[in-house]
C-alpha cells in the first residue's frame, strides 16, 4: 500500500512539474506591438531560459539590448528596460501570447501604454509583397514640423538594400537612434523601440521629394530631398557659457565643486545628462570606455545629472542604479531631480541650453574652451566617428 502511495506521489509531482514547465512562455522570437495614439510600433524580443531563468535580447535595428533581471512569477512577467525608469509589465495568456503595458514609473500617475506580444515572427515587419520602385540610400535634407507647427531642420542618413531599409535621423539636439523597416513600391515604413525612443517612420517618395511622418504618441511631419551637402547647425555655436561654477552633491550626499583636489590642474569634461535620455546614455557609454582608457593621463569627467524622477530620493536611487549597472568610473553629481529643475536655472551664465546631452570642455585652469550641444550616437555612422575624432582632438589640445 505504502509503495503504491509513493508511486502515486511521484507521478503527481512529475505531472505538476510538467504542467509548470508547459505553462512557461515559449523560448524564441516574439513580436511585440506597442499601441500608441498615432502608431502601432513593432519590435522583436528573443527570449531564452538560462539556468531556468528567463532572459532576453531586444532587437532594435543594428542594436541588441540585453534584457536581464526579469521577474517571472506564475503568469506575470516584469521586464526592466535598461537603466530607465521603465518596464514591460506583461500577463501570460498562453505560452504564445502576452498582453500588458509599457510602464513609465517616473510619472504621476504612472503612465501605461498597451502592448501585445505574439510568439513566432522573427522580424519587426512582415515581408513586403511588392518590389521597391524607389531607393532611399543617401543623405537627406529634412524639414520637421511638430504638432504646434514649429519647424526645425533634420538630416536623414538612410541605407536601402532591396526591400530592406535602415538608418537614423539627426537633429540639432541629437539623433533618433536606430530604425529599420521596408520599402514597398514608392512607400516605406520603419520603426524604432528602445523604451524611450519608440516610433514609426512612414512615408512615400514622389518625384524625388519625401513626404513622411514620425508617429508615436505625437506626430511630426517630415519633408525632404536627397542632398549630399545637407548639414545641421554647428553644435559648438548653439549653447553659450563663459565660466562654469557649481557646488553639488555626489551620490553619497557629499558636496563637490571644481575646487576639489581630484580636479586640480586637470582638464575636465562636464556632461549635462539625464538617465531618461537615450542620447545621453549613448554618449555615457563612450565616455566610460574613454575614461577607462585615458584617466591616468590626468583628465577627469564629471556628469551633471538632471533627472526626471518624482522626488530627490527617487532621483538618487535612479542614479545609483545607473552608476552600479553601467560601472561608471567617474564622478556623478545630482544637479536636478525632477522635470522642473532646469540647467539654465542651476548653472549661472548658461545661455540657450537646447539639449541633453551637452558637453563642456574645461582646460587645466577650468576655463571654458568649448561647449558641444547634442550628440550623434552610434546609429549615425560617419557622424559618430566624426564626433569621436573631434572629442579626442579637443582633449589632446587641453592636455598640452
Amino acid at each position: 500500500m505504502m509503495k503504491k502511495f509513493w508511486i502515486a506521489s511521484g507521478l503527481m509531482l512529475l505531472f505538476i512539474n510538467f504542467e509548470a514547465s508547459a505553462a512557461q512562455i515559449s523560448p524564441g522570437s516574439w513580436r511585440f506591438t506597442l499601441q500608441t495614439t498615432h502608431a502601432q510600433i513593432p519590435f522583436v524580443v528573443d527570449f531564452k531560459y538560462k539556468n531556468k531563468k528567463l532572459t532576453g535580447i531586444l532587437r532594435n535595428g543594428k542594436e541588441s539590448i540585453p534584457l536581464t533581471d526579469i521577474k517571472y512569477e506564475k503568469k506575470e512577467i516584469s521586464i526592466p528596460l535598461q537603466t530607465y525608469e521603465l518596464s514591460l509589465e506583461l500577463t501570460q495568456q498562453d505560452k504564445n501570447t502576452l498582453i500588458g503595458h509599457l510602464v513609465r514609473h517616473n510619472k504621476n500617475p504612472i503612465k501605461k501604454t498597451p502592448i501585445v506580444g505574439l510568439f513566432g515572427p522573427k522580424t519587426r515587419f512582415d515581408e513586403p509583397k511588392e518590389k521597391p520602385s524607389i531607393n532611399l540610400t543617401g543623405k537627406w535634407s529634412l524639414v520637421m514640423e511638430d504638432e504646434q507647427n514649429q519647424k526645425s531642420p533634420g538630416l536623414g542618413m538612410f541605407k536601402q538594400k532591396g526591400n530592406k531599409f535602415s538608418g537614423s535621423i539627426l537633429t540639432p539636439t541629437g539623433d533618433y537612434r536606430y530604425l529599420d523597416g521596408f520599402v514597398e513600391g514608392n512607400r516605406f515604413r520603419a520603426a524604432s523601440f528602445d523604451g524611450v525612443y519608440n516610433y514609426t517612420l512612414e512615408g512615400s517618395l514622389k518625384d524625388g521629394t519625401m513626404a513622411a511622418a514620425l508617429l508615436s504618441s505625437s506626430k511630426t511631419k517630415i519633408s525632404g530631398n536627397l542632398d549630399l551637402k545637407a548639414a545641421l547647425p554647428d553644435p559648438y555655436k548653439l549653447t553659450e557659457l563663459k565660466e562654469l561654477s557649481f557646488i553639488l552633491p555626489d551620490l553619497k550626499g557629499q558636496s563637490v565643486s571644481l575646487n576639489h583636489p581630484k580636479f586640480k590642474n586637470k582638464p575636465v569634461i562636464v556632461q549635462f545628462f539625464g538617465s531618461w535620455c537615450p542620447n545621453c546614455m549613448d554618449e555615457m557609454n563612450y565616455l566610460i570606455y574613454w575614461y577607462n582608457q585615458n584617466s591616468k593621463r590626468g583628465v577627469e569627467i564629471i556628469a551633471l545629472a538632471f533627472e526626471r524622477s518624482l522626488s530627490p530620493e527617487d532621483a538618487t536611487r535612479q542614479l545609483q542604479k545607473v552608476s552600479k549597472k553601467m560601472k561608471v568610473p567617474y564622478t556623478i553629481l545630482q544637479a536636478g531631480s525632477t522635470a522642473e529643475d532646469k540647467p539654465a536655472e542651476k548653472i549661472k551664465g548658461l545661455k540657450n541650453f537646447i539639449s541633453f546631452p551637452t558637453t563642456i570642455f574645461l582646460n587645466k585652469k577650468h576655463q571654458v574652451v568649448k561647449v558641444h550641444a547634442g550628440f550623434n550616437g552610434p546609429s549615425t555612422g560617419e557622424y559618430y566617428k566624426k564626433w569621436i575624432k573631434e572629442f579626442n582632438d579637443t582633449v589632446e589640445g587641453l592636455l598640452k
